[in-house]
């Protein structure tokens, strides 16, 4: 039978009442688990249910109480969130999904949790000009790595978690990302993609040890970086083009895979349950942050467009997991969500996340109801 999963953010659950969202998702819309963020970036959410307060805003942190001891062997430490003080979100929604046979996976932004790079920023990522990043610590820092470690331990070993999945798995400045920094610039992926490249203390000093000329590597950006922003256009660059022309940049790219792919096995070793990456399936210049995912990590491949289905399946690695966006249950987008998991399940898909309940209007309900009963029917003929 196809696992459904429905993502949700621990508020909005324990804010409606867990029982009463529970009942109605497993009991009437099918849905067989839950996946629910428990490491959080800053969030501002307008609530579309008539919950107080309708706009919810967090710093972010982990919404679950830590178990220190997990914890001993790094300066990192998890930065709680404020809203769990007086309340134990992770382990009444784990109780309720057991009552309910409900499979329950809690998911965890490794380098972009809120507010942990403000506590520590020694350990922050940097971008090319040695700028230290506000929102992500960087995973190539052997503090962060030993946090990651405890807090994969901590979360697997609780009762009644059946996965842990880690999002924003890479090595990188994030604010590259933000549209916000690059104003009217119209610059493109390669361009952020190289921007987001992390040059912080830890890359330099664990690059520099495995023979890479890491001096080279900066300056290689800086001087790419700089021509485009004096020209003030668009490259039509890839990123792999950009790298076959620059031996000392493709081996830090390099080295970085190999770093991720290091600490991937450590968090492997370290879960006592099944271990998931979230993986965003984008263009390929943003897949040079992949680790090596041949690991025994399942992959969940976080699709875009319907349209892509076929390429983001065959691109998984694992096991073919697939995260589909809220907005293919919203309103006009209903039947392209139906259409998309029966593809999904012909292609292969065992199991499925849709996003977000908190951001799904009542509405959108059906059509996911509608999508899971189609899919299983397509599984049984």
């Amino acid at each position: 039978m196809l696992r459904a999963f429905l993502t949700a953010y621990p508020w909005d659950l324990i804010d409606e009442g867990v029982a009463a969202v529970l009942d109605r998702l497993h009991g009437e819309i099918g849905v067989t688990g839950l996946s629910v963020w428990i490491g959080v970036p800053p969030i501002v959410q307008l609530r579309v249910r008539e919950v107080r307060p309708r706009v919810y805003r967090t710093r972010g942190g982990v919404f679950f109480h830590p178990d220190e001891q997990h914890y001993t062997g790094s300066r990192c430490k998890p930065v709680v969130s404020t809203w769990i003080r007086g309340r134990q979100p992770l382990k009444h929604i784990a109780e309720a999904c057991a009552e309910r046979a409900m499979e329950l996976r809690v998911i965890v932004s490794a380098a972009i949790t809120g507010r942990l790079a403000q506590r520590y920023p020694e350990m922050a990522s940097k971008n090319v000009f040695g700028i230290e990043s506000h929102a992500g610590v960087c995973l190539a820092n052997p503090d962060v790595q030993a946090y990651l470690s405890g807090l994969v331990s901590d979360l697997s070993g609780r009762e009644n978690i059946a996965g842990v999945t880690l999002a924003d798995f890479e090595i990188a400045w994030p604010e590259a990302f933000q549209d916000d920094l690059w104003g009217a610039k119209p610059l493109g992926l390669t361009e952020r993609s190289l921007f987001a490249t992390c040059f912080c203390e830890s890359c330099h000093q664990h690059a520099t040890a495995a023979g890479v000329d890491v001096g080279m590597a900066q300056r290689s950006v800086q001087v790419i970086l700089q021509k485009i922003l004096d020209a003030g256009l668009a490259t039509d660059w890839t990123l792999d083009a950009v790298l076959s022309d620059d031996a000392p940049l493709a081996e830090y790219y390099h080295w970085r895979t190999e770093e991720l792919s290091s600490l991937l096995r450590r968090l492997v070793n370290s879960c006592k349950c099944e271990l998931l990456l979230d993986r965003p399936f984008a263009e390929a210049d943003r897949q040079h942050t992949d680790p090596d995912l041949s690991l025994p990590a399942a992959v969940i491949t976080r699709l875009d467009h319907p349209d892509r289905l076929g390429s983001a399946l065959s691109s998984a690695a694992r096991r073919n997991e697939l995260r589909l966006p809220e907005s293919l249950a919203i309103a006009a987008h209903g039947p392209e969500l139906v259409g998309a998991l029966s593809r999904a399940v012909e292609l292969g898909v065992t199991s499925v996340e849709i996003d977000n309940y908190g951001l799904l209007p009542d509405a959108a309900l059906t059509p996911i109801k509608q999508a899971i009963r189609f899919a299983r029917r397509t599984t049984s003929e």
